[in-house]
């Protein structure tokens, strides 16, 4: 199985062309993907050095029942379990550190603000007594923030992360290395801190099994089957071969080359499990895999019986043409009834680059290639008139027109698909159709909406945790809906680890440095999201995605250029037109400002600037949207 490190996504973000810009995934201790505001990253950096340099107080064990022993054995645990949980929660946080409101949210989600705030401070003392002469120099707590020094103890679960990130070969890491489970019997009967494990357990279970996986970095004589990819993508061992619910299927055929491969021979393979991967994906298209048949084949000469070829319709063919110093890389479709070419397009690759392990060239042609699929089953001409919007595919094009009524259409379609146990993908894509009704303001009840939303991204990774778009949709739940940045960085690295080629990946992956006040890099990732789906039907997201991240790093003309973009294809999207007036504002055009103004107040009839933050809308913290604020109120948008 093909396997990528944290290290390797950072490589390649750091290969993304210049056209593109540049973006870079902060790795704090144990390897976590830390976000900073108002350059707080170069605090950490000077707290990583001395804490380089200064010996470790204690050791804190997170497998197992949670345990805390100083340098000399003493047990320093605290008794009760909410003050075991709070140390687990600073523990696992960017740099130790939790604000009161989140903690009091995670431990007394249940009572009131007063009482809540009171408990927390009875915890923390409890720590306080448990540590003993320690406390003063491992816990600090002001008004707003409370603060566990990482860099003067060890923690077993940020050692085991720090080796999943850095190790060479994957089978070098023993998963027994994590005695017990993680928090063993830390029960405290919090619903939000039981969501919050459940969690964790779940992503400490992906990575064991990732960890476990063989790794096989010899390049292939053959393309291996797309079942393998099918398994890691999410898909279970039968999938790629079981009829999908929309009775879509797709055959992949043996690769044509032509040329000597030589050091670029793992390319075909590679372009197969990515083909695979976003087939499957997109929990419509059943994928059946004849390249690593090319030569078994039968009487009939196909490889395949009558009774299976029978049931494909549509059939994925590529060709290799390699010399001295380019790979020229050709994708087609063929009707199998018929053999009739569907479509075909091609690439020139930098063979250098290839043979160096860059294969990040064909993302956008397979990306290309799978809309052209989709667009294929959707148009052919014995689909009945309805049976798209029963689809997978038909919710979440409905649930990107974004009107009150497409997103009630698409969430009827998800809920029947939960219901019927089709896809454990709609749990997802439910989840993040709330993010909508969130942020568009069309939920009666905004708190019960995010509760909902909450419910659905944990069911979603307890059943689907190894699909990137499963989990690039849960990690923008996490991101805009609970500021959760660093657990929902973990969902996207694993995303993008899983298949590099998934356009949903990198774009809300940009979108969460947007929430995290950190829009430059947002805006590189958003670039690159925007090349790898520039033939999507949802190509207008991709670019409302550029906008918002260029708007809130004050480039308010790419703002504006990305932004009318957008609105070509969804002139009434609220969210969008409200950067386009806070950046048509700033660069005084206020005429125009003015006018899309007018076309959101139609849509939004009661926006204010209160309402946006009573939407509580993420980005509202940031330096950057403390700008947009700005741009607003400057084009006369009221207070309140």
């Amino acid at each position: 199985m093909y396997d990528m490190q944290l290290h390797d996504i950072q490589g390649m973000i750091a290969r993304v062309p210049p056209a593109f810009g540049e973006a870079h995934v902060f790795a704090g201790a144990g390897a976590q993907s830390w976000y900073f505001r108002d350059g707080a990253s170069e605090d950490f950096k000077a707290f990583a050095m001395k804490s380089d340099a200064a010996s470790h107080l204690c050791d804190m064990f997170l497998f197992g029942p949670l345990t805390v022993l100083d340098a000399h054995d003493v047990d320093r645990t605290p008794r009760a379990q909410k003050s075991r949980a709070l140390l687990a929660l600073l523990a696992l946080a960017p740099r130790g550190s939790r604000s009161r409101v989140w903690l009091r949210d995670k431990l007394w989600s249940d009572r009131g603000e007063d009482q809540a705030s009171a408990s927390l401070r009875q915890a923390l003392l409890d720590v306080r007594k448990a540590l003993g002469p320690l406390a003063d120099t491992l816990l600090v707590a002001d008004k707003q923030t409370v603060t566990l020094n990482l860099g003067r103890m060890r923690v077993d679960a940020l050692d085991i992360l720090q080796k999943l990130s850095d190790r060479s070969d994957a089978t070098n890491f023993d998963a027994r290395e994590a005695e017990g489970e993680f928090l063993e019997g830390l029960d405290i009967c919090d619903p939000e801190f039981e969501d919050w494990l459940t969690l964790e357990r779940q992503l400490w279970r992906g990575r064991f099994e990732n960890a476990a996986a063989p790794r096989d970095l010899t390049p292939a004589k053959e393309p291996r089957s797309a079942a393998s990819a099918s398994i890691s993508a999410g898909a279970g061992p039968d999938d790629a071969s079981r009829p999908a619910r929309s009775g879509w299927s797709v055959a992949l055929t043996p690769p044509l080359i032509q040329g000597s491969p030589d050091g670029a021979g793992h390319l075909p393979q590679r372009l197969g499990e990515l083909l695979a991967k976003l087939l499957l994906e997109s929990g419509d298209i059943s994928v059946s895999d004849f390249a690593h048949r090319a030569g078994q084949a039968d009487a009939n000469g196909t490889g395949a019986d009558d009774a299976t070829m029978g049931a494909i319709q549509l059939a994925v063919g590529a060709r290799y043409t390699f010399s001295p110093r380019d790979i020229h890389v050709t994708i087609n479709l063929h009707r199998v009834s018929d053999q009739s070419l569907v479509w075909i397009e091609s690439v020139t690759l930098d063979r250098r680059a290839v043979e160096a392990g860059d294969t990040s060239q064909i993302y956008a042609l397979t990306n290309q290639a799978i809309e052209e699929i989709r667009r294929w089953f959707e148009l052919r001409p014995d689909l009945k008139p309805d049976a798209t919007r029963e689809s997978m595919f038909g919710a979440v094009n409905a649930m990107f027109r974004l009107s009150r009524t497409d997103l009630d259409s698409a969430e009827r379609t998800l809920r029947a698909l939960i219901a019927g146990n089709a896809t454990p993908q709609a749990y997802a894509w439910l989840a993040f159709l709330l993010t909508f009704r969130v942020g568009q303001r069309f939920s009666p009840d905004t708190l019960a909406t995010i509760e909902e939303a909450q419910q659905l991204a944990r069911r979603a990774i307890e059943r689907d945790g190894n699909n990137a778009v499963t989990l690039a949709l849960v990690g923008h739940v996490h991101s805009y809906l609970f500021g959760e940045y660093d657990t929902a960085s973990r969902l996207f690295e694993r995303a993008i680890k899983i298949n590099p080629a998934q356009v949903l990946g990198w774009d809300l992956y940009s979108m969460l440095h947007a929430y995290a006040g950190q829009p430059e890099k947002g805006m590189a990732l958003a670039k690159w999201g925007r090349h790898l789906g520039a033939y999507s039907p949802h190509r207008y997201y991709f670019d409302t995605s550029l906008c918002i991240n260029a708007a809130l790093a004050g480039k308010h003309d790419l703002a504006i250029a990305a932004g009318e973009q957008a609105l070509l294809d969804r002139p009434d999207f609220n969210s969008l037109l409200r950067y386009l007036v806070s950046s048509y504002a700033h660069t005084d055009d206020l005429k125009t400002a003015h006018q899309l103004l007018d076309r959101l107040s139609v849509v939004e009839p009661d926006f204010s600037i209160g309402a946006l933050i009573d939407a509580r809308y993420p980005i509202i913290q940031t330096k950057g949207g403390g700008d947009l604020v700005a741009g607003l109120l400057k084009a006369g948008v009221k207070k309140s």
